[in-house]
């Protein structure tokens, strides 16, 4: 077999091959990426990628998402035109629960009703029984819908989310 430097050419006939298997991978995900930051929902399988706003600490302290016991998984894709109210109203969840925005800006509230925004591209870990809410502020959402993916994770059999008393009342 023919040597090129110091590849062959079977090597470097694999190496063709793994990089252009990646480099579609690499544009069919940017493609799919798009397409749900602009809107629109692929018809086959994809991959939204996207970056935590909040620290997680996945083996111990803050955010578990280590289970032993069966659990319930459920995503939901949300759209929802903005508004000044509530999306959902104040509650807490069984399990941990990701939220990843694909198109415009969440506004989170927490039980003192400290604010903080998740814009599309990112993701939020709420912990087990953290008391949250979220509003689709027009003010940060003009001319445009909100869309995001929620994934709750709790035991089976146990009701989510709990809907709660509102904390405090936002000024």
């Amino acid at each position: 077999m023919a040597t090129i430097g110091r590849l062959s050419a079977h090597r470097l006939g694999r190496l063709g091959v793994m990089t252009a298997v990646g480099t579609a991978l690499i544009f069919a995900t940017s493609t799919v990426n798009a397409a749900l930051v602009s809107g629109a929902l692929p018809g086959a399988a994809f991959t939204f990628l996207s970056e935590t706003a909040n620290d997680v600490n996945i083996a111990g302290e803050a955010i578990r998402l280590k289970i032993k016991d069966p659990v319930t998984v459920k995503t939901t894709y949300t759209i929802a035109v903005a508004a000044d109210q509530f999306v959902g109203g104040w509650h807490y969840h069984n399990g941990p629960v990701i939220v990843t925005v694909a198109k415009g800006t969440l506004t989170y509230y927490d039980a003192s009703c400290g604010t903080w925004d998740i814009t599309a591209g990112h993701s939020y870990i709420e912990s087990t029984g953290q008391v949250i809410s979220a509003k689709a502020l027009v003010s940060k959402n003009q001319g445009t819908t909100l869309e995001w993916f929620t994934t709750r994770l709790y035991p089976d059999g146990a009701t989510d989310p709990v809907n709660v008393d509102a904390p405090c009342t936002p000024g």
